[in-house]
C-alpha cells in the first residue's frame, strides 16, 4: 500500500508465540451472524469516514493523498459544517421580507454550484462521489449569532427565516434522487440545526443572556421552516459537547438533554451528540468517555426517550475522539496525536454495538483545517500537515499526519458481525466475517499490557496483525504476519489491534441471534444506603435459552460505593466486580454502568428488580435487560 506519511509502521513476520501478562480469553463464533434490530453488517459509510467533504478546498492540488485515502483505505467523507455558511455570508436580504436570504440567490447559487461547479470543474472528483455521504449543519456564529459576531450587513430573521434558508439549500444545492454526478452532489440525509450552541452561548460565552430552553425552541422553529421545502432529511440536535448528566447530582441533566427532549424531541429525528476523551483535560488530568461511562451516557438518554415520547430515537455522533488540552493550540506532535487515537477505536467499537441507533459516527479527523490556523500556529487534530511540521524535516508540501493510523487500522474491516464474548469488560471486542477471513477488533482500555487467548469456532491458517500503540512519544502501527494459527495475543498498554484471521475455505454462517434491549419504566431515582429502589421491566420476550445482561446504569460521588445489591424477580445476581473503563478518579463523580448477568430461566413477561447500595448519595440513572437469543 502506498502511504505518503512519514510514521511509524512498523512490518515483520512472526514465528514465535508471545509473552502473556494480565490475561483475558476471547470467544468468537464465527459461524453465528450477530444481529442488532435486524442489522449485522460491516457500513463503512457510517462509521470509517473522516471530518471533510469531497469538494472541500483543502482538497485541491492533494489528488494523490485523496486517492490514498479513498481507493487505498475505504474511507468515505461525513460532515461539512462549512459550505452552507460560506454562502450564507454571500446572500443578499430579500428585498421583500427583511431578515430572509433571497430565494433568486439561492436558486442561482445552487445551480452554479451543482452543475458548473461539481458538476463539471470538478468532474475528476465524480469517481469518488459514492463516498461523499455527508451531512451538513448549522454554526452558531452564522445563524444565531450575537449582537456584532457577524460582521454582516444584515441577519437572519430568527428561527424561521434560519430553517428556510436551510431548506432552501437543501433543495438548491444538491442533485435530486437519481441524477448523475454532473447534476451536482448527492443531497445530505441528516443535518444538525446548530453546532454545539450549548457550550457556544452557555458554557464558552460571558455575559449571553440566552436560556438553553431559548436555544431548544430555535431549534423547533427551524425544523418547522426546514419541512416547509424537504420532507426527507432527517434533522438533529441539540450537537452537544461534553455531556455530563451526573454534574450536581443530575441537575446539568434536567437542564440540558432532559430539557432537550421535552422541548425537542417530537421534532427530532435523531439525537447528535460529541465525545472526547480527554488525556488532560485543563489542569484535571484524565476525563475518559470509553467504557462504562459512555454506556450510561447512551443508555439514560434512549430510557428517557422511550418514557417521555415512546420511542428510542437514534443517535448521530457527529465528532469524537481524544484530545489533551496541554498538548492544545501549539506545533504538531505525534504524542498529541496519539492521544486522538488511543481513544476513537474503542469508542468506534462502542458505536458498533448500537448498530440500530446509530445513523452515523464521525471521528473528527479534518483534512487541513487552515480555517483553524491562529497566530501561525495550525489547527489541532489534521488529517494533513506540511512536511516542515514533523522534527527535522523540510518541506512545504503535504503529509499525513499520525491520524491517518486509524484509517490504516481499520482499512480493510468489513463482513457480517458475528457473535463474541470477552471475559474482561476492559478489553473491548468485535468480529466479522469476510469469505475466508475473520476480522477480530480489540481494544485495550487498560493502561498495562493485556494478553488475550482467542478461542475461536474455526481452526485459522494464518493471521495479519495491525497493532496501534505507543511507542516513546507518539504512535506505531506495527504490522505482523503469523504463519500459523494464531492462539494468543498482548495488547500494549490503551493499544488496539486488527487481526485478519485466514481459513483454508469460506467460513459458513449457519446461525443467527438477535439481540434485543427492553427498558425499565422509571429512571433516575435516588439512592438512599440500605434502602432497596424498585424498578420495573414490563413486556419482555421470555428465553428458553440464550443470554441476557442486567445493565445499571448510576452516578455517584468518588467515594460512594460502586457495587450494589441486586435482586431479579425474588432472586439475588452476582454482581461482577469490575465493568468497563476507569475508575474515574480525576472527576468530581463517578458515571457509569454494571453489566450483570441474569439466568434466563428467571426472565419473565413482567419483571421486578431490585437495587440496593450500602451508602446513601448519588443516582441510578438507567436500568436495561439485553437479551439475545436464538432467531
Amino acid at each position: 500500500m502506498k502511504i505518503i506519511s512519514e510514521k511509524n509502521v512498523v512490518l515483520s513476520v512472526l514465528f514465535m508465540g508471545l509473552m502473556s501478562h494480565a490475561r483475558t480469553t476471547v470467544d468468537i463464533q464465527l459461524n453465528m451472524k450477530y444481529s442488532v434490530g435486524g442489522i449485522s453488517s460491516f457500513d463503512r459509510h457510517k462509521y470509517i469516514n473522516a471530518h471533510s467533504h469531497l469538494s472541500e478546498p483543502d482538497w485541491v492540488g492533494e489528488d494523490e493523498l485523496l486517492d490514498i485515502l479513498v481507493s487505498d483505505l475505504n474511507v468515505s467523507f461525513g460532515r461539512d459544517n462549512g459550505t452552507m455558511i460560506e454562502y450564507l455570508r454571500q446572500a443578499p436580504e430579500d428585498p421583500d421580507r427583511p431578515g430572509y436570504v433571497d430565494p433568486e440567490y439561492l436558486k442561482n447559487a445552487g445551480r452554479i454550484h451543482r452543475k458548473i461547479i461539481y458538476g463539471s470543474h470538478k468532474a475528476y472528483l465524480h469517481k469518488y462521489d459514492a463516498v461523499n455521504d455527508v451531512m451538513i449543519g448549522g454554526q452558531p456564529h452564522a445563524f444565531l449569532p450575537s449582537p456584532g459576531e457577524e460582521k454582516t450587513d444584515w441577519e437572519l430573521g430568527g428561527a424561521d427565516a434560519v430553517g428556510e434558508y436551510m431548506g432552501r439549500f437543501l433543495q438548491e444545492f444538491y442533485r435530486n434522487p437519481g441524477e448523475p454526478p454532473t447534476a451536482g452532489q448527492s443531497r445530505p440525509r441528516f443535518i444538525e440545526i446548530l453546532n454545539e450552541p450549548l457550550y457556544h452561548f452557555i458554557d464558552g460565552r460571558r455575559g449571553d443572556t440566552r436560556s438553553a430552553k431559548s436555544i431548544f425552541e430555535f431549534h423547533n422553529g427551524a425544523v418547522k421552516a426546514i419541512r416547509r421545502f424537504d420532507s426527507e432529511v432527517l434533522i438533529g440536535g441539540p450537537t452537544m459537547a461534553f455531556p455530563i448528566f451526573e454534574e450536581r447530582d443530575f441537575a446539568r441533566w434536567n437542564e440540558r438533554m432532559k430539557l432537550f427532549i421535552d422541548t425537542c424531541g417530537e421534532q427530532m429525528d435523531f439525537y447528535s451528540l460529541h465525545f472526547y476523551d480527554f488525556n488532560n483535560r485543563g489542569d484535571r488530568g484524565r476525563d475518559d468517555y470509553k467504557g462504562s461511562r459512555l454506556e450510561a451516557t447512551l443508555d439514560m438518554i434512549e430510557q428517557y426517550s422511550l418514557i417521555r415520547l415512546g420511542e428510542v430515537k437514534p443517535f448521530i455522533i457527529s465528532e469524537y475522539g481524544g484530545r489533551d488540552h496541554k498538548l492544545e493550540n501549539r506545533a504538531w506532535t505525534a504524542l498529541r496525536d496519539w492521544h486522538f487515537l488511543k481513544a476513537a477505536t474503542p469508542l468506534t467499537l462502542q458505536f458498533l454495538d448500537r448498530p440500530n441507533l446509530i445513523l452515523k459516527s464521525i471521528p473528527f479527523i479534518t483534512a487541513k483545517a487552515e480555517w483553524g490556523r491562529k497566530n501561525g500556529v495550525p489547527y489541532n487534530r489534521r488529517l494533513m500537515h506540511q512536511r516542515k511540521e514533523r522534527p527535522g524535516r523540510f518541506g512545504e508540501d503535504w503529509i499525513f499526519t499520525d491520524l491517518v493510523l486509524f484509517y490504516e487500522l481499520w482499512s480493510d474491516v468489513n463482513g457480517t458481525r458475528v457473535k463474541t464474548a470477552s471475559d474482561n469488560p476492559d478489553v473491548l471486542l468485535d468480529s466479522y466475517v469476510d469469505g475466508k477471513k475473520a476480522y477480530v477488533i480489540l481494544s485495550n482500555l487498560n493502561p498495562v499490557e493485556e494478553t488475550v487467548d482467542l478461542n475461536l469456532s474455526c481452526n485459522m491458517t494464518s493471521a495479519r496483525i495491525k497493532h496501534l500503540y505507543r511507542v516513546a512519544d507518539g504512535p506505531v502501527l506495527e504490522e505482523k504476519t503469523v504463519k500459523k494459527e494464531l492462539k494468543s495475543f498482548t495488547l500494549k498498554p490503551e493499544a488496539s489491534a486488527v487481526i485478519e484471521c485466514r481459513f483454508a475455505e469460506s467460513i459458513a454462517i449457519t446461525e443467527t441471534v438477535e439481540e434485543y434491549k427492553f427498558y425499565a419504566s422509571d429512571y433516575n431515582r435516588p439512592i438512599t444506603g440500605g434502602r432497596p429502589v424498585q424498578f420495573a421491566l414490563n413486556e419482555v420476550q421470555p428465553l428458553s435459552s440464550g443470554e441476557a445482561v442486567l445493565r445499571v446504569g448510576f452516578g455517584r460521588e468518588p467515594d460512594r460505593s460502586r457495587w450494589p445489591e441486586v435482586v431479579f424477580n425474588g432472586t439475588a445476581l452476582e454482581v461482577p466486580d469490575n465493568y468497563s473503563g476507569s475508575d474515574q478518579p480525576t472527576r468530581p463523580a463517578f458515571f457509569g454502568l454494571l453489566e450483570i448477568p441474569v439466568p434466563v430461566e428467571l426472565i419473565k413477561k413482567n419483571n421486578s428488580v431490585e437495587i440496593m447500595f450500602p451508602d446513601s448519595g448519588g443516582r441510578i440513572s438507567s436500568v436495561t435487560l439485553k437479551t439475545v437469543m436464538p432467531d
